[in-house]
């Protein structure tokens, strides 16, 4: 029976590639997995189906990563009443005098917008526009590097962003589902940097910058995506106009930003040391590694919350309006609340289906070799976000599929993580269903085709190298970072 526990993730994939979107697909793979384990009753797979639902909600971890989205959302909503990024915009003016300038200011503001995707691409959006103007420079190219930052660089930062929670609990069901031991937060670590798409992508922008680097010529096969045919997905330019401006009626104030974001690093460090010495009594850095993640980044972000709202109260901001921000700002991160709750109960129905044992199964009558698993999780994931538009829904679908995989198989276990955040970041960049592209091109007044036009090339060249890098690294990681070898080694640096 099972066989069976394929039925959850391949309703979804389907659910997602025939409606092309991920909140009715993920529901669709859960109640099929739900009936199919109550022995194909429709009033026990209901029942089964809520069961799960409200049992992943309940578990500690998961919802501290539910309020600290929530509250993260908020807290990247609230900072539009500061004045802050008008007050660097100002105060960056009159250093920039060139198209290059203007596009690296891109670049200097991401370490105070590198909150959240969208915040990003709202915050240097407003900060790049007016300069990349006065310098006469070419607005494709300022929406490339604003929407490759967005999506990919924000990707990379392995703390303080809405990622980090949304990612580890992915990480974290998934190795609960195949039985891995370690800290979710280490792999992470471990695989954060092996996502070689955004790598490359993060560099082709910053050589579009300082060099004349152009891939125009590479044009091929643009989606021809027209604009009254309904492509923009679920995002409309005007939408995007709307959510791309901050508060004018606010004095540019930077300190208002910079201060929120100084306390809310120093919290979040103290409180993994924290965290962790409490469990350990051990060193700084084998604390940090211990710490109770979840946790800690939600208090760290609690904390700040409040603190800003208090300090902008003090400068006679309307509480009314910040009360409007937050709202809005936590309500804007209810579709990956969403997306992440179902992830959370499709993997445990899976499970109960016995898909790790399928997968043993198929896998010791199949002819997959290990090292490629890396390079065919990314091409599934890859596949998937274009078609969807979404990397959280693509990293939910994918990441139990890919740890379960390479964990039967013997493949780089953060090899493969980083293969899954890789391909699910291709959407977010790429796609014309996409987020960041929507609200990017909306930010620069361009259409989505065009914007995707211009940035389809360079996409391209990122993923044929980043094909060839994880063909070559499933076989240079395989017996470095397998299952095993990164059990060993959570084993040690958590002091387990």
């Amino acid at each position: 029976m099972d066989y069976l526990s394929v039925i959850p993730p391949i309703a979804a994939i389907l659910g997602a590639a025939v409606t092309k979107k991920i909140i009715p697909s993920l529901v669709f793979g859960l109640l099929a997995g739900s009936i199919a384990n109550a022995g194909w009753s429709l009033t026990g797979g209901l029942l089964a189906a809520g069961n799960y639902l409200s049992r992943v909600i309940a578990n500690p971890d998961h919802a501290y990563i539910i309020l600290f989205l929530f509250s993260f959302g908020a807290l990247a909503e609230m900072f539009k009443a500061g004045g802050g990024i008008a007050g660097f915009s100002q105060a960056a003016a009159p250093y920039v005098k060139t198209e290059r300038g203007a596009l690296a200011s891109v670049f200097l503001a991401t370490p105070i917008s590198f909150l959240d995707c969208c915040f990003h691409v709202i915050a240097t959006s407003t900060i790049s526009k007016p300069l990349l103007e006065k310098a006469g420079g070419s607005k494709e190219k300022l929406a490339f590097i604003i929407n490759t930052t967005s999506s990919q660089l924000v990707a990379l930062v392995p703390f303080a962003t809405t990622y980090v929670g949304y990612i580890l609990g992915v990480i974290g069901s998934s190795m609960a589902q195949t039985g891995i031991q370690g800290s979710p937060y280490l792999l992470y670590l471990h695989s954060v940097f092996l996502n070689f798409y955004s790598l490359i992508m993060v560099a082709i922008s910053v050589m579009a910058v300082f060099f004349p680097l152009d891939f125009s010529f590479l044009a091929l096969a643009h989606p021809a995506y027209k604009k009254d045919t309904g492509a923009e997905g679920p995002h409309h330019t005007q939408e995007g106009h709307e959510e791309a401006e901050f508060d004018e009626n606010v004095p540019p104030r930077l300190a208002n930003l910079l201060l929120p974001l100084v306390l809310l690093l120093a919290a979040i460090v103290y409180l993994f040391w924290l965290t962790g010495r409490e469990k350990t009594g051990a060193g700084f850095a084998a604390a940090l590694l211990n710490a109770d993640y979840e946790k800690a980044i939600f208090v760290a972000t609690l904390a700040t919350l409040v603190f800003t709202a208090v300090f902008y109260a003090l400068q006679k901001i309307p509480m009314q309006k910040l009360q409007k921000y937050f709202l809005s700002g936590g309500t804007e991160m209810l579709p990956p609340l969403v997306i992440l709750v179902l992830a959370w109960a499709i993997t445990a129905v899976t499970q109960d289906l016995g898909f790790n044992a399928f997968v043993g199964s198929f896998l010791t009558r199949s002819a997959i070799s290990a090292p490629l698993v890396p390079v065919l999780i990314f091409a599934i994931g890859g596949f998937a976000s274009y078609f969807m538009g979404s990397s959280w829904g693509t990293w939910a679908l994918i990441m139990p599929l890919g740890i379960s995989i390479a964990t039967v198989a013997g493949a780089s276990l953060p090899l493969t993580v980083g293969a899954v955040l890789a391909g699910g970041s291709i959407g977010d960049n790429l796609s014309p269903l996409g987020e960041t592209p929507v609200l990017t091109a909306a930010t620069a007044n361009l259409s989505v085709t065009e914007h995707i036009g211009y940035v389809f090339p360079y996409g391209m060249v990122a993923i044929v190298l980043a094909a060839i890098l994880y063909v070559a690294g499933g076989y240079y990681f395989a017996s470095a970072y397998s299952t095993a070898g990164f059990a060993a080694i959570s084993h040690i640096l958590t002091w387990k």
